[in-house]
């Protein structure tokens, strides 16, 4: 019989061992990333899941333009099938690349080695400037407010891209947008529009961005 209590209770200490060591992996694991739940003029809403570990300033910037209304009213102004559809231009000056700052390009071609997500179906990403042969480069860092949504796979174009984000729920809807037909500028003849972008982030205070003003030529 005491052998047997002997037996339980090592069995018992084991288990209690490899439940303690695995606390802190279920710890990381139940981290909740932010989520952003984009409403569109139609009724229609999409979920993206934010990550912050890939992209942490691109994060911040998104978090703190959507949850301050800057991308409340502004339209779809960008489709291309198969491609992608593209959104949030600055409603203050519709025909600019950026809202009066530019934030860092936090992709690989950009000296960025931390994101590795790919630009693949339903992932998210920020626009920004494309340059010609040669000087690519230099609008590496020119990213702003806008931000598109991959329609299909595109690994020719990864690593020239800050990747942040992924559609959860809605991609159906924005498989639906792809299909609108557009002038010869890529823009929907009819129009569709954000009402609201506002992200959960679960209690989690991610902070200010780092931005480059518009200005500033280093």
């Amino acid at each position: 019989m005491k052998s047997i209590a002997k037996l339980r209770l090592i069995s018992i200490l084991l288990f209690l061992s490899v439940v303690f060591a695995m606390l802190p992996a279920c710890m990381t694991l139940g981290e909740r990333k932010p989520v952003a739940t984009l409403l569109f003029s139609n009724g229609n809403e999409i979920q993206i899941r934010l990550y912050y570990n890939k992209a942490p300033n691109t994060v911040k910037n998104f978090i703190d333009l959507a949850n301050s209304g800057f991308y409340d009213g502004t339209p779809v102004h960008r489709i291309e099938e198969y491609f992608i559809i593209q959104m949030g231009k600055s409603a203050d000056s519709p025909d600019s690349s950026n809202a009066g700052f530019t934030i860092k390009g936090e992709f690989p071609n950009n000296k960025y080695g931390k994101n590795d997500l790919p630009l693949e179906r339903g992932a998210v990403a920020m626009a920004r400037v494309v340059g010609t042969a040669g000087e690519e480069k230099d609008y590496y860092n020119s990213a702003s407010t806008q931000f598109f949504i991959m329609l299909t796979n595109k690994p020719n174009l990864d690593g020239d891209y800050a990747v942040f984000g992924k559609v959860i729920r809605g991609m159906d809807f924005v498989d639906k947008i792809s299909k609108m037909d557009v002038d010869q500028n890529k823009e929907p003849r009819d129009e569709i529009y954000v009402v609201s972008i506002r992200v959960d982030t679960f209690g989690k205070d991610y902070g200010k961005p780092d931005r480059i003003p518009a200005n500033d030529e280093s």
